[in-house]
């Protein structure tokens, strides 16, 4: 009776409806955890048959409110981009030359959008449900009190055995788990090395305490126009697999996700493509204070199935990238903590990919839609931490962009295509 009442409560609030999301970690307690922040279900063990009394149970805690606040100052000796915008608001790359302003002069942000704030119902139930919620738009580049909420996490997990879990709505992916450490968590070394991302799918987890095994069936990329698209009409799902090997507080684990799509759909010179991509990922703890993360991957088509990374196929072309980072954090007494990282991603035949933009006849340039835009990307990032409380850290962390862009025949010689930004970020995370 309690789980079927906790299942009303669900269907009442409409936890089942996602929208599209964006990009980043959930929230946590650290400001750059140790554990894994792209996070599974963890199977609830079958309740024991204890002898508490029944008012015990009623006292279960039903809702858990959580949130990160994270205030930062951004300062960049160039222009930098948030997947493909021109602003600071998540930055993953140096500076189009040609679609960003001023793109040799410095410049610098506030921004706050990335904090987020959620709840857990049930959380410590066999059945449970979580939303989550931030505030990021990459199309506004500092926007103060426009900034607006963003469907983040909506789903629903039921461990219906000790071993067993399913889990429905919008998540993280099955593929590609881990996340970097750092304070730009909704950038995280998207498109240079990180591939994982948001989606809106059905997940099965089989977990036992040095293992687990995960499949999924999701919604191939987001639509966000009006209508169904070749995406509602003519695509499968997508088809992911995960398997883990756990032993003390480290993992290892390799994944995959595939779909065929079609290009020019329903046109005479219609294509069905292969979308897929893979990826090996470990996060080690060979110390009690020092924790690392990798990743490897390898992908066609991978940015059509709105992973984010450089390979966006299209009707005439097949884009194959690979790809990886290392991210490393090493606490150095109970307050003060070191980071680094470094990840590149490389689309292995550079000839295929064409200009993110266009330029119009009149006005400057404009995103074309046509995808990153870029033949390489690479980042490195150090950072320091400081946590004078267990919930709150400060983060001074700077970075370096090295990204080589596509450009239109008419901008090659007036732009330089391999841009390199130096810059700073620093703020504070706490988390509640």
């Amino acid at each position: 009776m309690k789980n079927a009442r906790f299942a009303a409560v669900i269907v009442s609030v409409g936890l089942c409806s996602a929208t599209h999301a964006l990009a980043q970690t959930p929230g946590t307690g650290d400001a750059t955890p140790p554990s894994a922040t792209q996070s599974t279900p963890t199977p609830t063990p079958p309740p024991a048959t204890a002898s508490a009394p029944a008012a015990a149970e009623s006292d279960e805690l039903l809702f858990r409110f959580y949130g990160t606040l994270n205030p930062r100052f951004v300062l960049a000796n160039g222009a930098v981009e948030s997947f493909s915008q021109p602003n600071a608001s998540a930055i993953t790359a140096a500076g189009n030359p040609v679609y960003a302003n001023f793109p040799d002069d410095s410049r610098h942000s506030f921004q706050v959008a990335q904090s987020r704030v959620g709840f857990w119902l049930n959380e410590k139930g066999p059945l449970k449900a979580q939303v989550e919620i931030d505030f990021v738009d990459f199309t506004k580049a500092t926007p103060t009190v426009a900034s607006l909420p963003r469907l983040r996490i909506a789903r629903v997990d039921y461990s219906f055995h000790s071993v067993h879990t399913v889990s429905l709505g919008q998540d993280w992916d099955l593929h590609a788990p881990l996340n970097p450490h750092g304070i730009n968590l909704v950038g995280a070394l998207f498109q240079s090395g990180n591939s994982g991302f948001m989606r809106q799918q059905f997940k099965y987890f089989y977990t036992t305490p040095s293992f687990e095994l995960g499949a999924a069936v999701g919604f191939p990329a987001p639509n966000v126009t009006p209508k169904d698209a070749f995406l509602e009409i003519g695509a499968l799902p997508t088809f992911a697999v995960r398997g883990t090997y756990k032993f003390g507080k480290s993992r290892v684990g390799a994944s995959a996700i595939a779909t065929r799509i079609p290009f020019n759909f329903k046109a005479p010179d219609e294509r069905f493509a292969a979308a897929f991509a893979a990826a090996l990922f470990s996060e080690l703890s060979p110390s009690e204070h020092t924790n690392i993360r990798v990743e490897l991957n390898f992908g066609q088509n991978s940015a059509n199935l709105g992973l984010l990374t450089l390979a966006q196929g299209r009707a005439a072309e097949d884009l194959q990238e690979l790809g990886g980072y290392i991210s490393v954090r090493q606490v150095l007494t109970g307050m003060h903590s070191v980071y680094g990282m470094a990840g590149y991603q490389k689309v292995l035949e550079p000839s295929k990919v064409v200009p993110s933009y266009d330029n119009p006849p009149t006005g400057s340039a404009t995103l074309s839609g046509t995808g990153p835009g870029m033949l390489h990307n690479g980042t490195v990032r150090l950072g320091y931490e400081i946590k004078p409380i267990r919930r709150l850290a400060f983060v001074l962390e700077g970075f370096l962009f090295q990204s080589h862009f596509q450009l239109q025949p008419a901008d090659v010689g007036n732009f330089n295509a391999n841009r390199t930004t130096l810059g700073l970020e620093t703020g504070a995370i706490l988390t509640f």
